[in-house]
């Protein structure tokens, strides 16, 4: 088993709860286990066997766990007692063991490391395991005295086939069987038999047996056998046992050979059960696809009610444009599946390369368990259109199943699409435009929107081919030959496509009308066959992508840095890097903590040490603004606040028992300016719970009681100004450089009197304090792939982000949670800096070591029940912490090898290896202590003091709520919105490229279609009715998961305060205008230009460009209000889609005003239909009451005038132009009032909900 990272970011209790119970997994199996972990408790360190210590990527050490720190002592690198193995590792891994070398001893680089490793016996064994040809287990036994081991000499064949001999110590006799069943601390147990290859006596490292010449060997199991004589304590035995059981085994060997350990279909039908599973679990979406393919089947029924079987060339054609709709919608039912699969690709490719099944596999599996879904939709839609709009039970009723397997065919290639596309786009963005191509595709070229005779030859084998066109033909064939059997003799004069087939059967000259006859027309299976054979296609490019593509990721695009250019600033970066790595020594100070290096002296020299640009490096700030700089210090002063809190206690409500839970009480303290505080101890998160009360951001749902004064002043409403809160999520818009995220925070948070220079100059030094000059102009969101310190990186930006606001205090939630043993001591050495300028650090640190809580001045230990157990000073190693708790009577003995702290945590009960008893009531004990006196007497000194008070309650007294004005707030958020969206390049470049392409694609389809024939008109028209439902569509469905995506960069911002709340989605709504004026005039300019449609005039193609734009704006104002009334992005997309489906259905197109019955309310607020209806009216006008003679109006063969035919036919007035355009732009502002309203009063878009 092989675990990469397994528990990032969890805090360490969990980690050795992992561990202990993968190692109790590799002892019962007799497997083995190989872990990559970066932060490790001692306790958790002390599980493993074997340790493989890696320097950027160079091997320093692989061996026994317990030799690791003696092997480094031999080099001269000596291990304090306070400091725990694994940071002592990962020091001299990262080049930071300076600290631990002995007197006289040589600093060794990484290369020197290395050569000393390869010299050792821990690699000269290693060398001799890998080199052996024969099969042998090897095991880790820790063992006592009394086991009989003798000499043997063996003839050995090494790799090459080569023959030697080697002298072997091998157990012979076990003097007391029982007392070698060993324990879980060995990996296996002792056999006569076995061969000794190394042993451990007295804790001593561990001797290599079967290393160097054969002649050395005698000579040293000589003194190996006179030390095992003596020996009193544990003896580790390093054991190898011939692996007898080769033959019994060599099945199960071949087994795990081949490329699968499973046949095809029992790992197969394993697939298809933990899908139908995840089916179950994700029963909701099931669900609500169900009330989806139900809402639209009622509606189309009723919508098209009893048109069926009339003898009526207007309710005829609504026959027709029925199978086009249900078509379309059926298919577009399978869309929000889309995210879904792309979802589950990361875990399919996961088990790809594992080997766990076959592609092939996975892909049948989707094909089986989609069946059911896709047949009850099917059903459930056919069952609500078919009876509902009265089309023919001829036949025995086999029309309808032959409609119910239609739209099952087309309800499953609609899923095996959506399928495909999963497979093939990189990332969310690209699947949605090429599903909106495809989809486009698919409907225009399906024989509806534009007449077959109207297509140009070039698209006319896209027709052919086109498995929507051929559902369409079928369903047109069964309802016209069997519902309108009676001959055309009778309706000539209704029917004017009768007169030319007068003995012909009315559905059949109407298939000949309508161009809907085939060569294949008498076949009905072929377009079954069509259907079936593109969905096998589908499937079978989906297995083909997925077997061979891999991509490695599907978030949020932004650009990725795979590989970094060596910066000129780099060497003075990381000389600033270091400088905080090793900003500490042991010296004891006031606070008995370690002593930070103070901050870089800036001097105003005009030098520039290193400059980079005009973005560069501190130093040439320093140089631009020089006489400035003097002048004001470099530095923005913060207010010095003293914050003092009593008897605080905080209590919830749970969920299910409705009883009242604890999270901590009666906790008392304070902080000065100048000092750190630590939270330590707890349960469920009752330290984060204390530092939220402490911050101003009380948790909702629980009752909060006690005192906090700022300053001896109850805490003002603007408390929040003066104050910084480092979330432990690191939440970021990641389409900001790291260097624009610390000036959009300076600018809305730094008091109004700042000037410009000066706040550049501020987030310049608060990058360079953090060292984050190197990464200043990258994309947060690029540094994902781009470094191998990221997380180390994100939490130094979200420090920074905090920094910029030049905060009196700063509260930190887990800064080093998860972070090695560098990256901690990176941050916490910054913070440790902090103190220099007045700054208060209040920060909680869940199990920490004694080095890391050794930074801090003060710390409140809670118990787990979240009662006070200590708060004082922390002192050097955390001695002052050790002397309270040792000082107490029932207290253990320390034991000078202990961590400090972990005995500290293991007497009050809150230990790594489990939660246990504390040895005594330690909440009473403090209550008694000198501490608390002590803490107490200053607490009520400050609070006494209302000289102090006013002083300092002055200085921090503010007008207003918001630091920066309203027209600075809305300017500073529309533009982080602009850069959003023009680096967004997926989402901004997919929407511009897919208008011009559908532009092309719509326009090379209609080119230049004359008004010949009632097919042109038809055709032209219906070019609109087109692109206003595809600019719509995809202009509502693009905008949900983009809002989504800085939505949790907003909640942090609205609990920091840094703007109004209403600003968010205005800027949104303003950002978004640009883009569409852009995106629309390619679309109208390409696709009209080449159709000929709006462009007599230039006056006709603005006004029909301004309208689409005004749709186009609509519809993502419409997408957003969904957005955010919707609890989640599905929900939103589900809602989006049914009510854009009914709004298409009911514009007056497909089924004519006249026609529509119950839903004429439906039309008039309807977007769609005023788009159309505008955009139609200029398209087509002309003023025909001026033509008495002659005039350019054009006519139809029948003499009639274009206008006045699709006038008389939609309903269409020019003079309705103005009231369509006002009511159009009245909904565009109705669908953003909305979005706001949602956005602000719904509880899901709160900052709490999240």
């Amino acid at each position: 088993m092989v675990y990469d990272q397994p528990l990032t970011g969890s805090d360490p209790a969990m980690t050795y709860d992992l561990v202990n119970t993968i190692r109790a997994v590799c002892r019962v199996q007799q497997s083995s286990a190989v872990m990559a972990l970066n932060h490790l408790s001692k306790e958790a360190f002390d599980l493993f066997d074997r340790i493989i210590l890696l320097g950027e990527g160079h091997l320093l050490y692989q061996g026994p766990r317990q030799d690791a720190v003696t092997y480094f002592a031999q080099l001269g690198y000596m291990k304090p007692q306070h400091v725990e193995s694994w940071e002592f590792l990962q020091d001299i891994a990262a080049e930071n063991g300076m600290q631990y070398l002995l007197p006289r001893s040589n600093i060794r680089g990484l290369e020197e490391l290395v050569e000393c490793y390869y010299s050792s016996d821990h690699y000269l064994d290693v060398i001799r395991v890998i080199g052996k040809s024969k099969e042998f287990s090897t095991y880790w036994v820790e063992s006592e005295p009394g086991i009989g081991l003798s000499l043997k000499k063996s003839n050995i064949f090494n790799s090459n086939n080569a023959e030697h001999q080697e002298m072997e110590v091998v157990v012979t006799k076990l003097l007391n069987k029982s007392r070698y069943i060993s324990g879980i601390e060995s990996s296996g147990n002792i056999q006569v038999g076995d061969v000794v290859t190394g042993i451990s006596i007295n804790e001593e490292p561990m001797q290599y047996l079967a290393i160097g010449p054969i002649f050395d060997h005698k000579q040293h199991l000589n003194k190996v056998f006179s030390a095992l004589r003596q020996a009193r304590g544990h003896i580790r035995f390093q054991l190898e046992r011939s692996d007898n059981k080769g033959n019994e085994n060599e099945p199960r060997w071949e087994q795990f050979q081949r490329p699968y350990v499973q046949p095809w279909w029992k790992s197969t039908r394993t697939l298809i059960q933990r899908q139908l599973r995840i089916l179950k679990q994700l029963h909701v979406l099931s669900t609500l696809r169900v009330i989806q393919a139900c809402i639209l089947g009622i509606f189309a029924g009723t919508l098209f009610y009893k048109l069926g079987g009339q003898y009526n060339l207007q309710h005829m054609n609504s026959v027709r444009a029925l199978g086009f709709v249900t078509t379309m919608s059926i298919l577009l039912i399978n869309m929000p599946q889309l995210p879904l699969y792309m979802l589950q690709r990361p875990t399919f490719y996961k088990h790809r390369d594992q080997r766990f099944f076959r592609t092939s596999s996975y892909v049948f599996a989707h094909c089986v368990t989609n069946l059911p879904q896709a047949f009850i939709e099917a059903l459930l839609y056919s069952v609500c259109v078919y009876f509902l709009a009265g089309l023919t039970m001829e036949n025995n009723g086999v029309v309808f199943l032959d409609y119910l397997v239609l739209m099952f065919l087309v309800a499953y290639f609609g899923s095996s699409i959506f399928f495909f596309l999963s497979a093939v786009a990189s990332i969310p963005e690209v699947a949605n435009a090429l599903a909106g191509l495809i989809v486009s595709i698919f409907l225009l070229f399906s024989g509806f929107v534009i007449y077959p005779s109207n297509i140009p030859q070039y698209w006319r084998w896209l027709m052919q081919i086109n498995p929507i066109r051929w559902a369409n033909i079928s369903f047109c064939d069964q309802q016209f030959s069997y519902g309108y059997k009676e001959s055309c003799i009778k309706y000539l004069n209704q029917l004017t496509f009768c007169k030319g087939n007068p003995e012909m059967a009315s559905g059949k000259a109407y298939l000949i009308y309508a161009e809907l006859v085939t060569s294949v027309s008498g076949k009905p299976y072929v377009p079954y066959m069509i259907l079936t054979g593109w969905t096998l296609l589908a499937l079978l490019m989906a297995l083909m992508f997925l077997n061979k593509i891999e991509f490695s990721q599907i978030s949020q695009s932004v650009p990725q840095i795979n590989e970094r250019k060596f910066s000129k600033n780099y060497l003075y970066d990381v000389e600033v890097y270091s400088s905080s790595l090793h900003g500490y020594i042991e010296d004891p100070i006031e606070s008995g903590r370690y002593k930070s290096l103070e901050p870089p002296k800036l001097a105003s020299s005009s030098k520039i040490v290193i400059s980079e640009g005009e973005n560069g490096s501190v130093e040439s700030w320093r140089e631009e603004f020089r006489v400035e700089v003097e002048s004001e210090h470099l530095t923005i002063p913060v207010t010095p606040i003293t914050l003092t809190f009593l008897d605080l206690s905080f209590a919830r409500c749970g969920k299910v028992t409705k009883e009242e839970a604890i999270d901590f009480e009666n906790v008392s303290g304070y902080v000065k300016p100048g000092t750190m505080l630590a939270l330590v101890g707890g349960a469920n998160g009752s330290a984060s719970t204390l530092l939220k009360c402490l911050s101003g951001r009380t948790p909702p749902g629980g009752s909060f009681t006690g005192d906090i004064r700022v300053n001896s002043t109850k805490p003002s409403a603007d408390f929040s100004r003066s104050v910084g809160y480092a979330e432990r999520l690191d939440a970021h818009q990641p389409y900001l450089t790291i260097r624009e995220s610390l000036q959009f925070s300076a600018s809305l948070r730094l008091k109004n009197g700042i000037s410009k220079t000066r706040r550049h100059i501020h987030v310049e030094l608060v990058l360079d304090q953090l060292g984050l000059q190197y990464y200043a102009n990258h994309l947060v969101g690029s540094l994902r792939d781009g470094t191998g310190k990221t997380y180390e990186v994100a939490k130094k930006l979200t420090i920074a982000v905090e920094l910029a606001a030049s905060p009196s205090i700063l509260f930190l939630e887990e800064p080093i949670s998860g972070l090695d043993s560098s990256g901690t001591s990176a941050i916490l050495s910054i913070l440790s800096q902090l103190p220099v300028y007045g700054q208060s650090v209040i920060a909680t640190v869940s199990h920490p070591n004694t080095r890391a809580l050794s930074y801090f001045h003060q710390v409140i230990i809670l118990t787990h029940e979240g009662r006070q157990a200590y708060f004082g000073p922390v002192g050097l190693n955390c001695h002052e912490i050790l002397g309270y708790f040792t000082a107490i009577p029932r207290v253990p003995p320390y034991i000078q090898t202990q961590n400090p702290i972990s005995f500290v945590m293991g007497v009050t009960g809150q230990g790594i290896p489990g939660r246990r008893l504390a040895v005594t009531d330690f909440v009473e004990e403090f209550q008694n202590s000198h501490l608390h006196e002590v803490s107490m007497k200053v607490i009520n000194n400050t609070t006494k003091n209302k000289k102090f008070a006013k002083e300092k309650d002055s200085k921090i007294s503010i007008s207003h709520n918001y630091p920066a004005s309203f027209i600075r707030q809305i300017w500073l958020v529309l533009l982080r919105t602009q850069k959003f969206l023009w680096r967004n390049v997926n989402y901004t470049y997919s929407r511009f490229t897919g208008c011009v392409m559908i532009g092309l694609l719509m326009g090379s389809l209609y080119f230049k279609i004359k008004y010949e024939d009632t097919y042109g008109v038809t055709s032209r028209s219906l070019y609109i009715y087109m692109q206003t439902i595809l600019i719509g569509v995809i202009s509502a469905n693009n905008v949900i998961p983009q809002i989504g995506t800085d939505r949790l960069a907003y909640f942090r911002e609205m609990r920091s305060k840094m703007y109004l709340p209403i600003f968010y989605p205005v800027s949104w709504v303003i950002s978004e205008i640009p883009y569409f004026l852009i995106a629309t005039l390619a679309f109208v300019g390409i696709g009209n230009g080449m159709a000929g449609i709006a462009t007599q005039r230039a006056t006709d193609l603005l006004a029909y460009w301004s309208v689409l734009f005004l749709f186009t704006l609509c519809m993502t104002y419409f997408g957003m209000m969904i957005t955010f009334l919707a609890p989640s992005p599905i929900l939103a997309a589900f809602l989006v889609s049914i009510i854009t489906s009914l709004w298409i259905s009911a514009s007056g197109v497909v089924v004519l005003f006249s026609d529509i019955r119950f839903y004429k309310w439906m039309y008039w607020t309807n977007p769609f239909q005023y788009a159309m209806s505008t955009l139609t009216t200029i398209s087509f006008y002309c003023d025909t009451s001026l033509c008495q003679r002659q005039c350019s109006c054009p006519r139809l063969p029948d003499g009639s005038y274009v206008w006045d035919r699709i006038a008389s036919i939609r309903s269409l007035s020019q003079e309705r132009i103005d009231a369509d355009v006002v009511t159009l732009a009245g909904m565009c502002t109705t669908f953003a009032v909305l979005a706001l309203l949602f956005f602000i009063l719904l509880k899901h878009n709160s900052q709490h909900a999240h």
